[in-house]
């Protein structure tokens, strides 16, 4: 997880550089599944918590691959 939060600090702090939608959406994902394990965090979620935190526009379809994967041990 450490190096998920290093990556977007770095990929947030480039002047000019556009941010990995990617990396945002499992930024995301990580923050939901910390702040509502239960109920699980859903889709939704993810994409309310990357335009809050990221200013990220993501597909559900991101969304989706992130939160399934950051579920993944």
């Amino acid at each position: 997880m450490t190096g998920l939060w290093h990556q977007v600090l770095r990929t947030m702090s480039r002047p000019g550089a556009s941010p990995d939608d990617d990396l945002l959406a499992r930024a995301a994902a990580a923050i939901a599944l910390r702040e509502h394990p239960h109920p699980p965090a859903d889709v939704e979620r993810v994409l309310e918590i990357a335009r809050a935190e990221f200013a990220a526009v993501l597909s559900p379809g991101q969304a989706r691959a992130a939160l399934d994967g950051a579920r993944r041990p």
